[in-house]
């Protein structure tokens, strides 16, 4: 079913889990923003709360690759394949780093009857070349009531 470009307007939240060596965190956040279909791909956007002002974020879902794109305050795109390393830029006030990831696992379930759905990824991440612990995010998506 096709929802065009205006999509579905949905509440999003957004969980990262990282481990790093003994250290754990969790970082949650909620927001409002879209749910739509286009070409092949599922997307996803909202608006990211951040410190150094707005942050747009898109969320390209195809097969089992999940595309990050962030802009505003800072800049990100990076790409999640299962199985496999890929490459990626992330820029804020402090410059520009190379971003890897190795992606272990994704998994997308949407229904369209119920509008809700769930994104989970997880990853090890290297920024500059250094590993920067493993991350688990997981996106809980429904539809927006007003």
């Amino acid at each position: 079913m096709d929802k065009g470009t205006a999509g579905l307007p949905i509440h999003v939240h957004f969980v990262t889990q990282i481990r790093e060596g003994a250290r754990k965190e969790t970082i949650a956040f909620e927001t409002n923003g879209l749910y739509y279909e286009k070409g092949q791909g599922t997307y996803i956007t909202f608006q990211e709360p951040n410190e150094q002002g707005e942050v747009k974020t898109v969320v390209k879902i195809q097969d089992d690759t999940v595309l990050i794109m962030r802009s505003g305050s800072v800049s990100m795109r990076q790409t999640h394949k299962k199985g496999e390393w890929t490459k990626g830029t992330y820029t804020s006030e402090l410059g520009t780093f190379p971003l890897e990831t190795k992606t272990d696992n994704v998994l997308f379930e949407w229904s369209d009857q119920k509008k809700r759905g769930q994104l989970f990824f997880t990853y090890a991440l290297r920024i500059s070349g250094s590993e920067a612990g493993r991350y688990t995010i997981t996106m809980k998506l429904k539809e927006s009531v007003k």
